[in-house]
């Protein structure tokens, strides 16, 4: 093992006051490291030549507190990997080309970890080279390039390895000594499955009713470059999350109904600065976080930029960014990601893109509103045909004058027509009909009997009264179902009363 204070490397391997916000103040949440170490991956295997099925494995290892990403691009030779792998804040990569650029992203395991180890080759002649970077010894506050320098340079191993065992061409990243406060998300495994799914470069479902339509929106551009990313042992590669339908709940679900093409031009009109797709539902109300769909995404080079509240700002009422279900894949290299990849850097380019998305968000937001409307208006309509039922209820329950009973059921067969009307106005099911359709029978054939005698063992007189009390409860109740819950309740009230009493 070579200590790189004692080969001849780069003159520079880090600028002044950077170290520390790329490893210490660059991210909150520990799965970020899984973001781009796979963004870099996907990079290399974008850039072989010839045609190469990209993969990448994750190794979680709980007992070693350890981490291992290993994927099939290209690797680096040992001049490559001293040259790419030490120095911060320097890359070779290209604005529109790559999805990665500043040369930042490399050390983000340090700042949740003890070590982070690359080991690759290019090769299957060459020797594995390791280059290995130790956090313990790391400056976190600002001081002289120089001063950075030398620590940095204590701090990182070069060594190489016979290649037995290894591939003939990889690249892998071990991310050593997990620290206790960021092991519960880095090591578990269903939260990192989750997270990659989510973020990461992975293909849609083909569950997803629109799957082929989407293939078909990016010609004549480059389709996303999507790899087949798997975990531990599991064979099955990780998928996007969408999937049939909208789960709202185990028995509640929504299906999509409408797939909208979404194409915003450049500014100087050159071609498509963004290309993507809303996938259009009931809007039955704000879709479940767990379910990891919700909002219009916005992904570059196929990784997701921000989350779910991404475009927040672009919507009169943010609420409705959690109705619907899109994605949105930036063409444009002058819209750029920010650093910390949760939004992008300001400019025309990215003006363009918010005005185009301000139409877009009003029209969302007109759906979710007409949906709310409609949802609002057949919720009416149940609860009057559940008002006529529980009409009936007590018309036949045996706790008013037949009179009565009779009056309640005439008036509940003049609402029925209106209701009737309501229907068809609406897009309730026809299972509604039915059940207009059954209480309205039910009523006309009502000839003032009731279906049992509540009033059994009484004396006319006392009848009597609870007749007059009952009347009058069911004209002050707010509904028919209340007043016969009353009813029932006084009823029992009294006899348990004369049976204490007995």
């Amino acid at each position: 093992m070579t200590r790189l204070s004692q080969t001849v490397g780069p003159s520079s391997v880090i600028g002044s006051g950077l170290f520390g916000l790329v490893t210490f103040g660059m991210y909150d949440n520990p799965l970020a490291v899984y973001r781009e170490y796979i963004q870099n991956s996907t990079d290399a295997i974008a850039g072989m030549s010839g045609k190469n099925e990209g993969k990448v494995e994750i190794t979680i290892d709980l007992s070693a507190r350890q981490v291992r990403i290993r994927d099939n691009g290209p690797g680096l030779s040992y001049e490559d990997a001293l040259r790419q792998l030490v120095p911060l804040g320097l890359s070779n990569k290209q604005i529109g080309r790559d999805r990665g650029f500043r040369g930042i992203g490399r050390l983000a395991g340090l700042a949740f970890a003890e070590t982070v180890i690359f080991t690759t080759r290019a090769c299957p002649d060459e020797q594995v080279t390791r280059v290995s970077w130790n956090s313990s010894g790391l400056p976190r506050s600002a001081a002289t390039v120089e001063q950075i320098n030398d620590v940095v340079r204590e701090c990182v191993d070069i060594e190489t390895l016979s290649g037995t065992g290894y591939p003939a061409h990889f690249f892998e990243v071990e991310v050593g000594g997990v620290a206790r406060h960021a092991a519960g998300s880095l090591l578990n495994r269903e939260a990192v499955r989750r997270y990659v799914s989510e973020i990461c470069p992975v293909p849609i479902s083909t569950a997803f009713p629109y799957f082929q339509r989407i293939e078909g929106l990016f010609e004549p551009y480059q389709p996303p470059m999507s790899l087949d990313i798997t975990m531990d042992e599991n064979p099955e590669p990780v998928r996007r999350p969408y999937g049939k339908t909208i789960q709202f709940s185990p028995n509640r679900e929504d299906d999509f109904r409408e797939f909208e093409e979404i194409r915003i031009p450049s500014v100087d009109r050159t071609g498509d600065a963004v290309v993507g797709w809303i996938a259009h539902s009931s809007y039955l109300g704000a879709i479940p976080k767990k379910i990891q769909i919700r909002g219009i995404r916005v992904r570059v080079g196929n990784i997701q930029i921000g989350d779910e509240t991404v475009f927040d700002s672009l919507y009169s009422e943010e609420r409705f960014s959690r109705w619907c279900v899109g994605e949105l894949h930036i063409l444009d290299h002058r819209i750029v990601p920010n650093a910390r990849r949760d939004y992008f850097e300001p400019g025309p380019h990215l003006r363009n893109l918010e005005n185009h998305l301000r139409t877009t968000m009003r029209q969302i937001t007109a759906r979710c509103r007409t949906a709310s409307t409609a949802r609002n208006k057949d919720r009416k309509i149940i609860s009057l045909i559940c008002g006529i039922e529980d009409t009936y209820d007590l018309a036949i329950s045996g706790y008013l004058s037949a009179e009565y009973a009779t009056l309640l059921v005439q008036e509940a067969l003049e609402q029925i027509p209106s209701v009737r009307e309501k229907i068809k106005e609406s897009q309730l099911a026809s299972d509604s009909v039915a059940r207009l359709e059954m209480v309205e029978t039910k009523l006309k054939n009502f000839n003032g009997e009731p279906n049992c005698c509540p009033f059994k063992d009484m004396l006319p007189t006392d009848v009597g009264v609870y007749l007059k009390v009952f009347q009058a409860l069911a004209e002050v109740s707010p509904s028919p179902r209340t007043a016969k819950e009353l009813m029932a309740a006084m009823l029992q009230s009294d006899s348990d009363t004369q049976t204490n009493g007995m």
